[in-house]
């Protein structure tokens, strides 16, 4: 998990910081705690308290759309007309474009289209109902979950962005949370607090923010210890990065697992199998069949939240030290800025291995000198002509 580290805020505050203050809006949504930061001169409070507040308004539109646990959800009316050409609001029809978006990207190794296995292996409830527990029935029976998809159906959804509409393929059901927290604090940052140059917005963990709360300072977040809090122990950080532009999100299953025929289970699975991914969970093993390290928690720092929170999941499916090669070739060969079609574009890694040992990939320096700090320079990309350019800012929603 990730904390910004500014300092803690009820609900509704203002805090003053040197010759800003920061706006600062907190509530429970999504599952989880949501935040809003803005730091503005004291002229700009009400301005920065309104942004806030459509920001907070914004999150809580999602969390009503997007819900798979709220039967009348946009997402679950649209997976209940699975085969059928189905009419979306603008909320859930991009969403789900950019979850496609990723799928290519990664090519298919992120796979919003495997509910109906997340549901078999007992994740067919909010998290809070199942945590450490076992999920079979007294009976021992198995959930319905209807037929399973088959390996890369998310190549298969129609997109009709004219008449915003959606058709998913018979069998297939989406489950967009691996994505969609990032994607909304991205789109909170870019349309809703456009106007200030310096706000965060922390979904669960999932970053994105630009500027600091102070002059010449940047956000700080520190990434938890996992090995610390799965025995138990008070939160504590194991790392902290401090950058002022892009996004950044961490996954693991060092806390989110569940028991399944007394084994546990988890949410991050591999579409290559089906089944959880070779993470460490809290348990005494530390190392993978083939002897690797097991990652507990990956980090990634990307341009935007929903890369990062991609990003991070692509690191835990690959595995130590395969997550580190990946990205780390992806820098070498497309530089900080990256491209709209990789995954792995643009992106820096920091892992937490199950031994308590923190790696970060060979160019966390160089992204944060770059990406992660605001007014640094960056290459320019080129446009269709190869001449002109768009500014590095420019919004990459992947």
């Amino acid at each position: 998990m990730t904390i910004a580290t500014t300092p803690a805020n009820p609900s509704n505050s203002i805090t003053a910081t040197a010759s800003r203050i920061v706006v600062a809006r907190s509530a429970r949504m999504m599952g989880t705690e949501v935040s809003v930061q803005v730091a503005v001169a004291p002229g700009e409070r009400s301005a920065a308290e309104a942004a806030a507040a459509t920001c907070m308004a914004w999150l809580a539109e999602v969390d009503q759309r997007l819900s798979r646990f709220r039967p009348e959800s946009d997402l679950c009316r649209l997976n209940a007309d699975a085969g059928r050409w189905h009419r979306c609001s603008d909320v859930l029809y991009a969403c789900v474009e950019r979850a496609v978006v990723a799928a290519r990207a990664s090519g298919g190794l992120f796979d919003p289209t495997l509910l109906p296995r997340l549901e078999a292996l007992g994740y067919d409830r909010d998290f809070a109902l199942i945590a450490h527990r076992e999920t079979l029935s007294d009976s021992g029976g198995e959930p319905a979950c209807g037929p399973m998809p088959a390996a890369g159906a998310w190549a298969a959804i129609e997109l009709d962005p004219a008449g915003r509409r959606i058709r998913l393929p018979w069998g297939v059901r989406l489950d967009l949370g691996g994505i969609a927290k990032g994607w909304a604090a991205d789109i909170a940052v870019e349309r809703y607090c456009a106007g200030f140059d310096s706000t965060l917005v922390n979904v669960g963990g999932d970053l994105r923010l630009r500027g600091g709360p102070a002059p010449g300072q940047a956000w700080s977040a520190g990434i938890r210890d996992p090995l610390a809090e799965a025995g138990g122990a008070p939160g504590r950080d194991i790392a902290a990065v401090a950058f002022s532009r892009g996004g950044l999100a961490t996954s693991g299953a060092a806390y989110r697992w569940w028991l399944r025929h007394g084994l546990r289970a988890h949410h991050l699975l591999d579409p290559r199998t089906g089944l959880p991914a070779a993470v460490w969970t809290g348990e005494d093993r530390t190392h993978g069949r083939s002897g690797e390290p097991l990652i507990a928690t990956a980090t990634a720092l990307a341009p935007t939240a929903a890369r990062a929170e991609v990003a991070a999941k692509l690191a835990l499916l690959r595995g130590y030290p395969s997550a580190l090669s990946a990205i780390e070739a992806a820098w070498e060969s497309d530089g900080p800025l990256g491209t709209d079609s990789g995954a792995d574009s643009g992106v820096a890694l920091l892992l937490v291995l199950a031994s308590g040992e923190v790696v970060v990939s060979a160019n966390m320096r160089a992204y944060i000198e770059s990406w992660g700090t605001a007014g640094a320079a960056l290459p320019l990309l080129p446009g269709a002509d190869g001449v002109s350019a768009r500014f590095c800012d420019a919004p990459i929603l992947e």
